[in-house]
């Protein structure tokens, strides 16, 4: 309920979600306007990376102009930033990464991710929770964050089909920018707009944007077939069945014709070495290079370095440097969970899985609360994308290094923005449901 939410200040006095409803006027939504735009145009240069299609660009750092536009505009407006769940796991997320700096095993490289990465993507995760503000904004940070999407698969398809892969020459080489520096990075990325697309789509109407939101999906799951990401693979089955159970119990057994003409032509289109990529799944000795077995060990190195620091782990972001040191390859493993238990210890595992379910709860509870209002209706379309995006990362992150990367700072950003929309709504339409809820169809 409204209650459930309090604003941390910048400086200031904490505020109820009332109080807030009440103060977000016009004016005061305008004055957010310089960091929204920020934040729009940082998200465009991750995905996009413009300064390597125009190395002029470079020279004014693209991405940590946007940045700082939006930080010192939020600072100096005194924003407050909303205090849910969500966003005190972060926190304590945060701090497990802190304590592990000095107890690791190089304190000068966990700073170096600390600043690189993780306090990055810390940034980008309360500026999305406190900005993104309005249904508007959402919506058009969503919008915008398809469009660029679909370049990127768009550009791996192309890749594809033109013969331009990697030096194994097995795979594309994916697309120069930070979230898609390799085809798996490339694939995690698609598939969690996939899944805020899929929200989005029931509240687009029928006709030239329907259309192009359909196509622009289409692209996408070609961009992720692309990638030859057995990770990739999984995740999009992850999110077809959670999407599809979700589409049964809101729209009946008839939204099952769609799904099965949707895998029929998956099935029929598919490249046949995608599929023998697949098969090595289940059965890593045909897999010609040898990727397979090599992240299983990887995986048990991770265990073992759990088991030997519970406490605090290595240091952030140090299992790779330790597994250079004791003569191992130099990899890490390909699992978001079991690197932080490495480099965090257990609590830190522990805190992290816990920061990624509030995420997925608090997309849940606005979808199934926001239904209940008109006013709601849409928002709650697009909690489902973001509770779809969240499952496309706790699924993705068995197959990623990337506890620390953007990937999942967004959707949780989003997580938290749809509970500050749901609590200022259910406060101006006076606690009490204007329509019948829809039916539950969380899984």
């Amino acid at each position: 309920m409204a209650h459930d939410i309090a604003f941390g200040a910048v400086p200031g006095a904490p505020l109820t979600a009332v109080e807030s409803a009440w103060r977000d006027s016009h004016a005061g939504r305008e004055e957010r306007s310089v960091p929204f735009w920020g934040l729009m145009m940082f998200t465009f240069v991750l995905f996009i990376a413009p300064q390597n299609f125009l190395p002029g660009l470079a020279v004014l750092m693209p991405a940590k102009l946007a940045m700082g536009v939006a930080i010192v505009a939020y600072l100096v407006g005194g924003r407050r930033f909303p205090v849910t769940p969500t966003v005190q796991w972060g926190i304590g997320f945060i701090a497990c990464a802190l304590v592990s700096i000095p107890m690791g095993f190089w304190p000068g490289g966990s700073v170096a991710v600390f600043f690189d990465q993780l306090g990055k993507s810390l940034v980008v995760f309360l500026l999305i929770a406190s900005v993104v503000d309005t249904p508007r904004r959402l919506k058009v940070l969503l919008g915008s964050m398809m469009a660029w999407g679909t370049f990127g698969a768009a550009y791996a398809v192309i890749q594809y089909r033109s013969g331009e892969l990697d030096p194994t020459g097995q795979r594309i080489a994916g697309f120069n920018s930070p979230l898609a520096t390799n085809p798996n990075d490339l694939a995690l990325t698609l598939n969690i707009l996939l899944g805020l697309g899929l929200g989005v789509l029931p509240a687009v109407r029928p006709g030239r944007n329907r259309t192009l939101l359909l196509s622009a999906m289409a692209v996408l799951v070609a961009g992720i077939v692309a990638t030859f990401s057995r990770g990739g693979f999984v995740t999009l089955g992850v999110i077809g069945v959670v999407w599809t159970a979700q589409a049964i119990r809101t729209r009946g057994i008839r939204a099952l014709g769609a799904v099965l003409l949707v895998a029929l032509v998956f099935g029929v289109a598919a490249p046949a070495q995608y599929v023998d990529r697949l098969t090595t799944i289940f059965d890593s000795e045909a897999d010609a290079t040898g990727s397979s077995s090599e992240r299983w060990e990887l995986m048990e190195t991770a265990l073992s370095y759990i088991a030997e620091r519970p406490l605090f782990g290595f240091g952030l972001g140090n299992s790779r440097h330790v597994q250079v040191v004791r003569g191992g390859p130099d990899r890490e493993a390909h699992n978001a969970y079991l690197k932080v238990g490495a480099e965090l210890g257990v609590a830190g595992m522990v805190v992290y899985t816990l920061f990624v379910l509030s995420a997925f709860a608090a997309a849940r509870a606005a979808r199934r609360r926001l239904a209940r209002y008109p006013e709601g209706v849409e928002v709650a379309h697009m909690a489902g994308g973001v509770q779809l995006a969240v499952v496309a990362y706790a699924v993705g992150a068995l197959f990623s290094p990337v506890p620390y990367h953007f990937y999942f700072y967004y959707p949780a950003g989003f997580a938290v923005a749809l509970a500050v929309m749901t609590a200022r709504i259910e406060a101006m339409s006076a606690y009490e449901p204007a329509v019948e809820p829809a039916a539950e169809s969380e899984a």
